[in-house]
């Protein structure tokens, strides 16, 4: 469980970076320095750009907070359930049974 958080929270950082330069260059295209053509040229690249940078962001920043969610609920699990063994093996006892360590007495 807590490699797929990880995958997902680098899938959700994955697309914020991308959109990043796309963001940067559309700022750019915006102020009219984008490109050496005249400003409304350059405020359609910049919409363009807009378009094409946001989706990864939004769809980045929602993936980030999916895995930060799972993590958070996979440490609740784990801090609910003390006793319980990594990778579903025996449980540890939590107290004494009355059991001795021996093998069985036959009378």
């Amino acid at each position: 469980m807590q490699i797929l958080t990880l995958i997902v929270l680098a899938i959700g950082v994955l697309g914020i970076l991308i959109s990043l330069p796309l963001l940067g260059l559309a700022a750019l295209g915006y102020h009219g320095a984008l490109a050496d053509v005249g400003p409304a040229e350059n405020r359609n690249m910049g919409i363009q750009l807009l378009s094409l940078g946001l989706p990864p962001l939004v769809g980045g920043v929602v993936v980030c907070v999916l895995g930060v969610l799972a993590s958070a609920l996979n440490r609740r699990r784990t801090a609910a359930e003390p006793s319980a063994a990594p990778n579903g093996g025996p449980a540890a006892q939590l107290g004494n049974s009355g059991a001795t360590g021996g093998p069985p007495s036959v009378s």
